[in-house]
């Protein structure tokens, strides 16, 4: 190490160097897409790409007031969307917003690994429910509710459905476990493209993404980032273990005309 890198890094801690850093994580986390604006975070780029190979069967796993479900309706009309909401407040506010949309199914339930009931954590938003205690968010929570849980194998048996083009989970963290839910029709290539969330709440439920990485490799999909205009489908990296989030899709490896789409700007 040359004198002049040592003399650097004794002095590296001032209040310049300080400001210099935050404005570095700023624009990262920016470059990084921290979005959750559906409009503009790339998930609508999505949705109207895989529009083109017209999708039959979409889940809404955590559709919240369903605004998801609504945009996919309006992109993707002739497609049949189950939206899940398994808290009674927001599902009654979902309900009223879908009603005149009769392709899309309202389901009073969460995603889950298992089928039983579940006590949820409500924050003061209708953005924020989760089944974890989440550790370090600006908001507190407001109560406690018990809430029904449903395996997606079971959920697409008991509805005779045979493929989902479109699987989307936004369940504050319980993503992985939803995940184990269809574990069964993932091995068996029954579901087209998954959507899911990664971000700080990982932190708390301890889901890495080497985690989906893995779970998804052996199962024969490819894992990309959503970004504005594409995903940019990448091999695993240490350095993309960063909780930036948001989303990312995971698709059948031999869906190839998709993930060709869906990589170009």
């Amino acid at each position: 190490m040359s004198a002049l890198t040592r003399i650097f890094k004794r002095n590296s801690h001032n209040a310049f160097l300080k400001a210099l850093a935050g404005f570095g994580r700023a624009i990262n986390r920016l470059y990084e897409n921290r979005n959750g604006d559906i409009y503009s975070n790339g998930e609508m780029t999505v949705l109207k790409k895989i529009s083109k190979f017209n999708p039959e069967i979409v889940i809404d796993g955590g559709a919240n007031v369903g605004l998801y479900s609504l945009i996919t309706n309006q992109i993707v009309p002739g497609c049949k969307i189950y939206a899940f909401e398994p808290v009674e407040s927001t599902y009654d506010k979902m309900v009223k917003n879908i009603n005149e949309h009769n392709k899309i199914i309202p389901v009073m339930k969460g995603l889950f690994c298992e089928n039983c009931s579940h006590e949820i954590n409500i924050f003061h938003s209708d953005d924020h429910s989760s089944l974890y205690d989440v550790q370090g968010p600006s908001y507190e929570l407001n109560h406690k509710q018990t809430i029904e849980l449903i395996r997606g194998d079971d959920f697409m048996k008991e509805n005779n459905i045979e493929f989902i083009d479109v699987l989307k989970l936004d369940v504050e963290g319980a993503e992985y476990d939803a995940l184990l839910g269809f574990e069964n029709s993932i091995r068996n290539g029954k579901i087209k493209l998954i959507q899911f969330e990664y971000g700080y709440i990982n932190i708390t439920t301890k889901k890495l993404l080497i985690d989906y990485y893995n779970f998804f490799e052996e199962k024969g999909y490819v894992v990309g980032k959503i970004f504005p205009k594409k995903v940019e489908f990448r091999e695993y990296s240490f350095i993309h273990e960063d909780f930036i989030g948001p989303n990312f899709v995971a698709v059948k490896k031999t869906e190839t005309e998709l993930i060709s789409s869906l990589s170009q700007n």
